[in-house]
């Protein structure tokens, strides 16, 4: 991914430096590939999760797609061995649970749309190397805490989210709750650093001292 990113921002974490929270970026290796598909209006946004889902596992990556006359290849989407499944919550997805994860035959390649809802959708109707991927979705859970931006409803949560419960059915509890806690940190800071939250109410990390200079 190429863009600019101000100085005035810690080049990892991407939050202004002195609120830099790179220290909670965990590094945790799982049998699950996480490949996301990143709108390419995703990459500028400091505030957009899957880069920290991508920083903090290094069985993961990142294509962005969205530009003009650009095609995804199917090549990227299929690894001999892996089973090749869609994080999408569509009519017909297989809702995740232990029981599923139970009858796959190997190794999950998790394929994670990463885009506002209309992208999203238009997205996944007329990609062709989506075509044949089954579908599936994560249980009903509690509210999001990813409070950065307006959610469609209720029940929607930010590329963060959606992964770390998709990964705390396939592999990994301890996954999901390291990538919410980093949520948690990021969130805290970055309204604390708009003006929508008090220090003290800052109870996950606290606010270094350095922001306050």
């Amino acid at each position: 991914m190429n863009y600019k990113l101000s100085h005035h921002r810690c080049p990892r974490c991407e939050i202004r430096r002195p609120l830099c929270f790179c220290a909670y970026i965990p590094d945790i290796v799982l049998k699950t590939r996480v490949l996301i598909l990143m709108h390419t209006l995703e990459q500028v946004l400091p505030t957009n999760t899957a880069k920290l889902v991508y920083k903090s596992l290094p069985n993961s990556n990142i294509i962005v797609h969205g530009r003009k006359d650009e095609r995804l290849s199917a090549d990227s989407l299929h690894e001999p061995g892996r089973i090749p499944l869609l994080l999408y919550p569509s009519s017909h997805a297989t809702e995740l649970s232990p029981e599923f994860v139970a009858s796959l035959s190997g190794p999950v390649t998790l394929i994670v749309p990463d885009a506002n809802w209309r992208q999203t959708q238009k997205f996944v109707r007329r990609e062709p190397a989506l075509v044949g991927i089954p579908h599936v979705r994560i249980p009903a859970g509690p509210p999001s805490e990813y409070h950065l931006r307006v959610q469609r409803d209720e029940s929607g949560v930010c590329t963060l989210e959606a992964i770390a419960r998709a990964l705390g059915i396939i592999e990994s509890p301890d996954a999901q709750a390291k990538l919410e806690l980093l949520l948690r940190v990021m969130v805290e800071r970055t309204l604390w650093s708009r003006g929508r939250l008090m220090a003290e109410q800052c109870t996950i990390s606290g606010i270094p001292a350095e922001a306050f200079t």
